[in-house]
C-alpha cells in the first residue's frame, strides 16, 4: 500500500521582526508629521498673535512710549485678548518703502519719518516630542503694521438761486429736462441713505485694484478709464443690492434718464490727475497709499448726480437764437461737479457753467460797416464763469466724538475777464481767467491800436469754513455781494487800462528796461509818492552798495535834450547833451512850451512823452517817469546789465495807478467800499428773509470720515 504523503512546514525565523520593524518607522513617521504640524500650528499662532498686536498699536500710536521702545496697546492686545505666552519685542517707529531694510521699518522717528507703524517681534518656546532637535524649540515671528492717514470723502454744489424745498436729485434730474415729482418710485430718500466703496464700484465696473497700489497709479487708472451712465448705475445697483430699494430705484433712474441721454456714450471719465473735470477728483493720499480710500463709502445720491450731470456735459454749446448786433453767445459746462476722496489737501468742485460772450462792432449790421471804413473796431471777447465752489479738505478731526472735518469753501457768484484764450481752452480749463488769458486788441481808433490789454475781474467771492461729521450736510451762508470790491476792482483794472495805453505797446527790451527802471525808481523813493527825477538821478549814476544797485553812469545822448521851438514855442527840438538833462528835461518839461505833448523818437526810435502835462498828471505820471527812463536806459552803448548780477532783468509787474486821477479816486473807493458792500449784504437778506431767495450758497456734504485704519505692511 502506498503510504500516505505527509507535507511539513518549518518554523520562519525572523518574520515578525521584520514586521514590527516597518510598523515602528510608520510610527515615527507619523510622530514626526504631528511634531511639524504642532510646529506649524504654534508658528502660525505666534503670527496671528504678532499681526492683531501690531494693528491694535498702529490704531493708537499715541500710546508708544516715549523713546518707541513699547506700545501699550499692542502688548495688552498680545499678552491680554491673546494669552501669548512668549516674550515680545514691541518698537514704534517709521513705515515707508523707500527705507532699505528688508521691512522698511525704521524706529527712529523725526520731522521727515513721523511716527506712523507698531513692530511686534513675538517669541516662544515649543517642547518638541522627542528634544532631538534643540533648534525648532523656539519659533520666532514678525508683524509691521502701519496706521493710515485719516480720510473723508465729501462733495460740493454750488447754486447761483435757489428756493428752498428743492432735492439734490429732482434738481439734477431736470437739467435733462426731466420733471419726476409725480415719481414716487425715484424719491431719493433711499439713494440718499444708501453708499458704496469705491473697491466694490470698481470691481463691478471690472477694473479691480489692490490696496497696495501708490496714489499715483490710482489717479493714472481711473483717468484712463472711461464708462457710460448706463454702466454707471448698472455697477452701482449691483454693490447696493439689485433687489433692494436703491437698487429698484437705480433701475428705474435708468430706465427714465435713458428717454432724455444717450446713457451708452462712453462720456463720464472717472478719474482726475489734476484739477478736475472727472467723477472723481484728484485723490489725495498723504502716505502715498490707496488702501484706506478704497474702503471709504460714497454716497450714491451724490454719485447718481454727479454722473447724470457729467453725461449731460454740453461743452461749448451755441446758445440758440442770440446772435444779434454784433454779439455771439457760447455756453457750456466746463467742470462737471465731483466727487472728493482723500486727505487734507482733496479737493472736490462743482457744475461751473461758462458764457464766451464776444461783442464785436465789425459784426452790427450797417453800423459796423461805417466804422470799419474808418479804421475803427471795438472787440471784446468775454468769458464769464458763474457759480464757482471749489471745497478743499484742511483738517480731520478724528479726536472728536464723533469725529469731524473741516472743508474750505472758495465760492464766487461771478468771475469774468476780456481777452484772448486759445480756442481748444475756452470749454476745457477751470479758469480761463488767470494764467492762460492774453492780451487781446480791444480797441482800434482811426486805423491805430490804442489798447491792447487783458481785463480780470472776480467779483463777488466769498470764502468760508465748514466742519461736518460723516453724513452731514451743511451750507456756507449767502453770499455777502461784496458790491464794494467788485466795483473797486473794476474801476483799478479800468485805470490800470489806461495807463497802459498811455504807455505805449511792450517790447521784451524794454519790459526789462523797464523793470530795471522800477528798481531804481523805487529805491529813491522808499516811502512812495509822485517820483522826483532829482532823487533817481544820483542813485542811476553812482549806485548805492548798500541796498545792492551799481551805478549806470552817464553816457552822450546826441539830438537828445528837448526845447521848444517853432511858432510860439509850440514845437520840439532836440538838442545834444548827457541822457539824464535829457531825461530830467522830459519829465519835468523845463524849457518846453506849455502845451507840448508827446515829443518824439530818440536814438533807436524810442518813444518818449512829457510827463507833467495836464493827461499826465491825471492818469500817468509815475508811469510816464518810468517809462521815460525805460527808454533812455535802452540807449546806453552796448546795453545795461542787472545791478543785482543776475542773467537778466524780469518783466515789470502790474502797472499801479499813479496822478490826479488816481488821487482824487482812491479815497472815494476807499469811503464807498463799505457803503456798497453793505447795500449788497443788505440786498442778500432781503431777499433770503422776504422772497426766500437765497443767492450763492454752497452746500457741503460730508459722506464719510475714516479714522485710525491700520494695515499690515510686512
Amino acid at each position: 500500500m502506498n503510504r500516505p504523503r505527509h507535507i511539513g512546514f518549518q518554523h520562519a525565523r525572523g518574520g515578525m521582526s521584520v514586521t514590527l520593524m516597518l510598523v515602528m518607522v510608520a510610527l515615527v513617521a507619523m510622530i514626526g508629521l504631528v511634531e511639524i504640524g504642532f510646529l506649524f500650528w504654534a508658528k502660525r499662532d505666534a503670527q496671528k498673535v504678532a499681526d492683531l498686536a501690531a494693528l491694535a498699536g498702529a490704531q493708537r500710536l499715541d500710546l508708544c512710549r516715549a523713546d518707541n521702545a513699547d506700545n501699550t496697546a499692542a502688548r495688552q492686545n498680545a499678552t491680554a485678548q491673546n494669552r501669548f505666552p512668549g516674550t515680545l519685542v514691541i518698537n514704534c517707529g517709521n513705515w515707508n518703502a523707500a527705507h532699505a531694510q528688508d521691512d522698511h521699518f525704521i524706529a527712529a522717528v523725526d520731522a521727515v519719518n513721523p511716527r506712523n507703524a507698531v513692530r511686534v517681534v513675538a517669541e516662544r518656546s515649543v517642547v518638541p516630542f522627542f528634544a532631538q532637535n534643540s533648534s525648532l524649540s523656539t519659533i520666532r515671528v514678525q508683524a509691521v503694521a502701519m496706521r493710515s492717514e485719516p480720510t473723508a470723502v465729501f462733495a460740493v454744489g454750488s447754486q447761483l438761486l435757489r428756493t428752498n424745498g428743492n432735492s439734490p436729485l429732482m434738481s439734477t434730474l431736470r437739467l435733462v429736462g426731466l420733471d419726476v415729482n409725480n415719481a414716487t418710485v425715484l424719491s431719493y430718500d433711499g439713494l440718499a441713505q444708501a453708499s458704496v466703496t469705491p473697491a466694490g464700484l470698481l470691481a463691478a465696473l471690472g477694473i479691480p485694484v489692490t490696496a497696495d497700489l501708490s496714489v499715483a497709479d490710482f489717479n493714472r487708472l481711473l483717468s484712463l478709464n472711461r464708462v457710460s451712465l448706463a454702466q454707471l448705475v448698472d455697477a452701482t445697483a449691483t454693490v447696493v443690492g439689485r433687489n433692494t430699494t436703491a437698487g429698484a430705484q437705480l433701475q428705474a433712474l435708468s430706465g427714465l434718464v435713458g428717454t432724455r441721454l444717450d446713457i451708452n456714450q462712453l462720456n463720464i471719465l472717472l478719474g482726475s490727475q489734476s484739477g478736475g473735470g472727472g467723477l472723481f477728483a484728484e485723490v489725495i493720499s498723504p502716505n502715498g497709499s490707496i488702501g484706506s480710500a478704497l474702503e471709504t463709502k460714497v454716497n450714491v445720491l451724490d454719485l447718481v448726480n454727479a454722473a447724470i450731470s457729467i453725461a449731460n456735459d454740453g461743452n461749448g454749446v451755441q446758445v440758440p437764437n442770440l446772435n444779434l448786433l454784433g454779439i455771439n453767445v457760447q455756453a457750456g459746462v466746463i467742470e462737471p461737479p465731483s466727487i472728493a476722496i482723500g486727505g487734507v489737501g482733496a479737493r472736490a468742485y462743482n457744475a461751473q457753467v461758462r458764457l464766451m460772450v464776444d461783442v464785436d462792432s465789425n459784426q452790427v449790421p450797417a453800423v459796423g460797416a461805417l466804422l470799419s471804413l474808418l479804421g475803427t473796431r471795438l472787440q471784446l471777447p468775454l468769458y464769464v464763469d458763474v457759480t464757482n465752489a471749489m471745497g478743499t479738505l484742511t483738517s480731520i478731526q478724528c479726536g472728536a466724538s464723533p469725529p469731524t472735518a473741516t472743508v474750505k469753501v472758495d465760492a464766487s457768484v461771478l468771475r469774468a475777464c476780456v481777452g484772448t484764450v486759445n480756442a481748444a481752452d475756452r470749454f476745457s480749463k477751470s479758469n480761463v481767467c488767470d494764467a492762460g488769458l492774453q492780451n487781446a486788441q480791444l480797441l482800434t481808433l482811426l486805423g491805430q491800436p490804442l489798447i491792447n490789454n487783458k481785463i480780470g475781474l472776480s467779483a463777488l467771492t466769498d470764502s468760508q469754513n465748514l466742519t461736518l461729521a460723516a453724513g452731514e450736510t451743511g451750507s456756507t451762508r449767502i453770499n455777502p455781494l461784496a458790491l464794494g470790491d467788485a466795483v473797486s476792482t473794476l474801476v483799478n483794472e479800468l485805470l490800470r487800462v489806461l495807463s497802459s495805453m498811455l504807455s505805449g505797446p511792450q517790447t521784451d527790451a524794454k519790459q526789462a528796461a523797464t523793470a530795471l527802471a522800477d528798481r531804481y525808481l523805487i529805491a529813491a523813493h522808499p516811502a512812495g509818492g509822485r517820483y522826483n527825477v532829482d532823487n533817481v538821478i544820483p542813485l542811476l549814476t553812482s549806485g548805492d552798495p548798500s541796498i545792492g544797485l551799481e551805478g549806470l553812469g552817464a553816457w552822450p545822448a546826441p539830438n537828445g535834450v528837448p526845447r521848444a521851438c517853432g511858432l510860439l514855442g509850440l514845437g520840439t527840438c532836440f538838442d545834444p547833451g548827457t541822457v539824464w538833462q535829457a531825461y530830467k528835461v522830459t519829465v519835468t518839461g523845463q524849457g518846453l512850451g506849455a502845451l507840448d505833448g508827446l515829443l518824439g523818437a530818440l536814438t533807436g526810435q524810442l518813444l518818449v512823452q512829457r510827463c507833467d502835462s495836464l493827461l499826465g498828471n491825471l492818469l500817468n505820471y509815475n508811469n510816464c517817469v518810468r517809462d521815460n527812463l525805460a527808454s533812455y536806459l535802452q540807449t546806453k552803448p552796448g546795453g545795461f546789465n542787472d545791478p543785482a548780477g543776475g542773467s537778466g532783468v524780469s518783466g515789470p509787474g502790474a502797472v499801479s495807478c499813479s496822478g490826479l486821477l488816481c488821487t482824487v479816486l482812491t479815497p472815494v473807493l476807499a469811503a464807498l467800499k463799505p457803503v456798497l458792500n453793505n447795500v449788497g449784504a443788505l440786498l442778500t437778506n432781503l431777499l433770503a428773509s422776504v422772497l426766500g431767495l437765497e443767492l450763492g450758497r454752497t452746500d457741503v456734504s460730508m459722506q464719510s470720515i475714516q479714522c485710525n485704519a491700520a494695515q499690515l505692511v510686512y
